[in-house]
């Protein structure tokens, strides 16, 4: 028996000093790579880079936020005692580290679902916000330990928790907890309850999932439990307790919410700030004022949503993601009788994000996949009849909706041009276990689906060159890729206006006509004989060139085309901003098979709505620092330096001046002249204002009731990419609907049943502000009148006449 103590004596004192050694040499060897500790408490106070409208709405935000450092003694109690009893309740006891938080975090790490969360107490945490990355790795927890062991050695409790709680994440843009109180509340700490200290420290385990704001029902329960670890703890009285758990969170209005929805102008705001200035722009307070107007924007915004959600009704009901195979079958039966109890166990809401098998968090994770819109909510079908619907949705409360006639548009979409019969029932289209999207109206909820196709909008001052509005896709949070700029699809019919202005700068007039009738074209770029046909399928005979492009009339621009020739055609429209290198080499350039960003065609409208000036597009006003204090102001630049400056004295062109160029959408072009002849604008603007007067386009925008607009339809191939550019004398806007796959909208959609229309919802909105433009016409051209058999000048004709405009040089 000795003998045995003996040796597990020794084998102990061997284990011990393998151990020492073990942490020791641990040590060593992470210690090259380890942090600086007294960096911690030199953490410098941050603002954020704020991004505005014009007219001062908030539109983006980015950098961390600490609106003031709390000290300890000036941080409530009930705050303290709320944060210690949910992250930490024997922090003021431990040497930094928790013994069996370490033990489950490393299990974890070992584990198939990796580092993920737990085992960090305070002072870990604080290390790991200050010091580490975010990596969810053995190592950066060894790391953790290491430094959370220095920490406790150099500085006081009190001051490790008074960093942590200013510089904790609390949702919503806020860092610290007196940002969160003020954020959620609209209070200072001091002024917080007991229930609303609670649920502040609800939110710090995980606050992208779990604030008040996004989930209003999970952070009730994490607030409930926090309560009752705050009673067990004897931090409240059973008194205090039981009126902080009845009472309902009640947050400010309008939080997490920006002024105005502009997000992918403030990301390339982001992107294009930072890469001038570095990331000192994140943490200096700085405010960038862009060109954007907020309602113009809003506008905008609501008028591409309006019309995409039409569009998708039109095309019948895609078959949801379905998760039916998550519950079991007692869960099923449970959910059949609206009982969702088994959902929330109470761990759950301790250890959050941290059971991969655990039920809620598969489903909370399913529902944070999902874009988030502001005027729906996500939800899963837990029961289906002929009549009616039970869900639960993200907050995981229970709903019903009843059928009604007005969703008989979610017929099967058996393909984009063919769907099954009318729907008349939810047994119909849905299943247990599907996914939904549903409407909010004020208290109900109706039966909707998320558009699948994409859209951009872009809207200058042509005069300026400033941005209006600026929408780069349905939502930003579905994805942050940017279709104003770096979508590139085939422009259709709404490039052949630079076609015909093409013509009219080689001596055709409006009134030259060109014979519309069946042809074969051999063109040696082409892999085949080609023989376009019109839209309508209909061949209109001789027609003038005016009426020829209000009708759009394929067969007349390529004729016109290929008797100005590729080669001089594309010289002519590079005047428009279209580069050589982008343009097709065959014929069916006229047809607009070349690939243009929504930014290159609202430039090249510019030239035609602004008498043949083309813009240099800005979207930055002025940038300011905490103070007020310009940055960088646009106007200030255009005063001083010119880029004429620039290119005649190269040695102004320092890092320091290119910080304060212009911010522009596209590669600036510098052309301060004419780029073509102001007759050839105003001739062309004329015609384009015809087509808003005429056909489809003439019935829809009548309800305008305004002479002095103008635009062009394009629709490509398959209807893969439907267009319409617009324009008044100071507003030129620009819209694209189609597909990020480029796959075709339906072969009964056009530029006219989507693009359109989101263009007229828009301008009913602007036209209330933009003056009645009667521009005269410029020198040099004639009103004279011309017969309709020969498109020529014909004075002496009594009948079979109309008066056209022409230029001077033409009249013989």
């Amino acid at each position: 028996m000795q003998k045995i103590i003996k040796n597990l004596f020794i084998i102990g004192i061997i284990v011990c000093v393998l151990s020492i050694f073990l942490i020791i040499g641990t040590y060593l060897a992470i210690k090259p790579n380890l942090p600086e500790i007294k960096y911690v408490d030199e953490s410098e106070l941050q603002m954020p880079l704020k991004v505005y409208t014009k007219d001062g709405y908030l539109i983006g935000e980015f950098g961390e936020i600490k609106r003031r450092a709390t000290s300890f003694d000036d941080i409530p109690i009930d705050i303290k005692n709320a944060f210690l009893s949910a992250e930490d309740d024997n922090f003021f006891n431990h040497q930094g580290i928790s013994y069996t938080g370490l033990i489950r975090s490393f299990v974890r790490c070992v584990g198939p679902s990796g580092c993920q969360g737990g085992g960090g107490t305070i002072t870990m945490q604080v290390v790991r916000g200050y010091l580490l990355t975010p990596e969810q790795t053995i190592v950066r927890k060894i790391k953790e330990i290491f430094l959370a062991l220095q920490l406790e050695g150099k500085v006081e409790k009190e001051e490790i928790f008074e960093l942590y709680v200013n510089r904790i994440f609390l949702g919503n843009r806020s860092y610290g907890i007196e940002a969160a109180a003020n954020t959620y509340f609209n209070k200072n700490l001091s002024e917080l309850s007991i229930s609303e200290s609670a649920t502040i420290a609800a939110i710090a385990q995980l606050p992208s999932r779990i604030n008040p704001v996004k989930n209003l029902r999970r952070t009730l329960q994490r607030r409930d439990w926090i309560l009752s670890r705050m009673f067990l703890l004897d931090h409240i009285s059973e008194k205090e307790y039981l009126e902080a758990i009845s009472d309902d969170i009640e947050i400010a209005k309008n939080i997490n919410l920006y002024d105005v929805d502009a997000k992918h102008l403030a990301e390339h705001v982001r992107q294009e700030v930072i890469s001038r200035y570095g990331l000192r722009a994140y943490k200096e307070g700085w405010s960038v004022y862009t060109t954007i107007d907020s309602q113009s924007q809003t506008s905008s915004v609501a008028s591409v949503l309006k019309e995409l959600f039409l569009y998708d009704k039109r095309h019948g009901w895609r078959k949801s993601d379905n998760y039916g195979n998550l519950f079991s079958r007692e869960q099923k039966k449970l959910l059949e009788k609206s009982d969702i109890s088994f959902l929330f166990d109470s761990n759950y809401f301790r250890d959050i994000d941290l059971d991969e098998d655990n039920l809620s968090n598969k489903l909370s994770k399913i529902f944070d996949s999902y874009a988030f819109y502001k005027t729906h909510i996500k939800a899963i079908v837990i029961n289906v009849t002929n009549e009616k619907i039970t869900f639960i949705n993200e907050d995981f409360d229970l709903g019903s909706i009843a059928w009604k006639e007005e969703y008989d548009w979610a017929r099967e979409q058996i393909s984009i041009n063919e769907l099954g019969p009318k729907s008349s029932s939810f047994n119909q289209i849905l299943s247990f276990g599907d996914f939904i999207y549903l409407k909010t109206n004020d208290d109900s909820y109706a039966f909707d689906q998320i558009p699948n196709i994409e859209s951009s909008l872009i809207s200058i001052n042509p005069n300026s060159g400033e941005v209006i509005a600026y929408v780069g896709g349905k939502n930003f949070n579905e994805s942050n890729f940017d279709r104003v700029r770096q979508s590139f699809p085939q422009s259709g019919s709404s490039f052949k206006p630079f076609i015909y202005s093409s013509s009219l700068a080689s001596g055709y007039n409006l009134s030259t006509l060109i014979n519309d009738a069946p042809i074969v074209f051999e063109d040696e770029n082409l892999e085949s004989e080609w023989r376009p046909q019109n839209y309508t399928g209909e061949f209109y005979g001789p027609i003038s060139i005016r009426d020829a492009l209000v009708k759009s009339v394929n067969i007349v621009s390529i004729k016109l085309l290929r008797e100005l020739g590729i080669e001089n055609s594309h010289s002519y429209l590079n005047n428009f901003g279209f580069t050589k290198s982008r343009l097709p080499n065959d014929l069916s350039l006229a047809l607009g098979s070349g690939n243009f960003s929504a930014a290159e065609m609202v430039r090249a409208y510019s030239v035609i709505a602004n008498g043949g000036f083309i813009p240099d597009i800005h979207f930055i006003d002025t940038i300011k620092d905490r103070d007020g204090n310009n940055i960088f102001s646009h106007n200030e630049y255009k005063d001083q330096f010119n880029n004429q400056n620039i290119s005649a004295f190269p040695w102004l062109d320092t890092i320091e001046m290119n910080t304060k160029r212009p911010y522009y959408i596209l590669k600036p072009l510098n052309k301060n002249e004419r780029v073509i002849d102001e007759r050839i604008s105003f001739l062309m603007a004329d015609t384009l204002k015809s087509f808003m007067k005429s056909g489809v386009a003439g019935r829809k925008s009548e309800f305008l009731r305004r002479n002095d607009i103008g635009g062009k339809t394009g629709t490509t191939n398959d209807s893969v990419s439907t267009w319409f550019s617009g324009f008044h004398k100071d507003l030129v806007t620009t819209v694209w609907v189609g597909t990020d796959d480029f796959t075709s909208l339906g072969e009964d959609e056009y530029g006219s049943t989507i693009a359109l229309p989101i263009w007229l919802n828009y301008m009913d909105f602007k036209l209330q502000s933009l003056e009645i433009s009667k521009e005269d016409i410029p020198e040099n051209i004639s009103f004279v009148r011309v017969n309709k058999n020969t498109g020529e000048i014909d004075s002496e004709a009594p009948e079979n006449t109309y008066f056209e405009l022409f230029l001077d040089e033409n009249i013989n």
